[in-house]
């Protein structure tokens, strides 16, 4: 078979890969999950606190659908980059984000989720590559600027640790802003660094600070779902949730298993073991779970499945 037609085979094959494995992470991921507890759990959760979750979500969803952006925007400063209408980047954003959470590997799965939507759409490689890169770091960013400001500002609200070495948290904290502080001057101050003997494109400072603020606003609302759905304990704050959250959060996401299953949810449990019982804490990390990982990759599952339809039975069409 000739390269050329390899080439022309390449993305039908690989959306019909990335469409088997939503079938089979979303497929595990229900399966791991009692219809029965999450009704339980649904039952020992005030109406309104529901309805607070609720709201968060939807303000989730809204962050999730404009992740790609910053690097959009990017990836636009080449000419060869077509203009994209918000819907498309809303749904390769969403389904990138979501569908990540089941199917493992969050860097390599996204990756794929967004070279097959926005190679359909004209994207040259390069651009798919600098909207991989920037999307691919935003959690990272995102993720030690948060913890590193927490640890800075709040030591106590780290169960345990931070009530016994809250300087060793304050230095930790620092050392974990150093990244984005390095990359944000990075940026400002350069177009390319030469990093391993590669020369690597920098957006400027303005995507920059736009990455962080968008990673942070996103992993700190994830948060307000959790926080909403947890039952009320004496002296637990927001920040102590939110920095448990991160180290929680961060645990999982190092794993590489699909939405950090088991580590992400023993960490929570056991930094909550001193506020509050086991089965109301492992109810709540149950319903946070089908609110903020599954609801979402459900609905990122059937737009993805849907747009394969679409684009199958139209064909690739040109940007307008």
């Amino acid at each position: 078979m000739k390269p050329q037609r390899l080439l022309r085979l390449l993305p039908p094959v690989l959306g019909l890969l990335v469409l088997s494995g939503i079938v089979i992470g979303l497929h595990g991921a229900l399966r791991k999950i009692s219809f029965g507890d999450i009704l339980a759990a649904l039952d020992a959760t005030p109406l309104r606190q529901m309805l607070h979750a609720l709201v968060f979500l939807l303000i989730s969803g809204t962050i999730m659908a404009i992740y790609d952006l910053p690097g959009v925007r990017f990836a636009q400063r080449l000419p060869a980059t077509p203009r994209l209408a918000p819907w498309r980047i809303g749904l390769a954003s969403f389904c990138a984000y979501t569908l990540s959470h089941v199917l493992g590997a969050p860097a390599l799965s996204s990756a794929a989720i967004r070279f097959r939507l926005y190679a359909q759409w004209r994207v040259p490689t390069a651009g798919i590559a600098r909207i991989v890169a920037l999307s691919g770091t935003n959690f990272s960013l995102g993720l030690t600027s948060l913890l590193g400001t927490m640890l800075l500002v709040h030591p106590p609200s780290l169960p345990s640790l931070g009530q016994h070495a809250p300087g060793l948290l304050r230095a930790a904290g620092s050392l974990l802003l150093l990244p984005a502080c390095a990359y944000v001057l990075a940026a400002r101050r350069r177009d390319v660094v030469r990093l391993f003997g590669h020369e690597l494109s920098l957006p400027g400072i303005r995507l920059a600070l736009a990455q962080i603020i968008l990673s942070g606003a996103d992993i700190a609302t994830a948060c307000a779902i959790f926080y909403a759905v947890l039952p009320s304990a004496p002296g637990l704050s927001y920040a102590d949730v939110l920095s448990l959250y991160l180290a929680a959060f961060a645990a999982g996401a190092f794993s590489g298993l699909p939405g950090g299953v088991g580590v992400f949810d023993s960490v929570l449990l056991l930094g909550l073991s001193t506020d509050l019982p086991a089965a109301p804490a492992l109810g709540a990390i149950l319903l946070f779970r089908v609110l903020y990982f599954l609801i979402p990759a459900c609905l990122g599952g059937i737009l993805y499945a849907g747009h394969e339809f679409w684009a199958h039975a139209h064909g690739p069409k040109d940007e307008a």
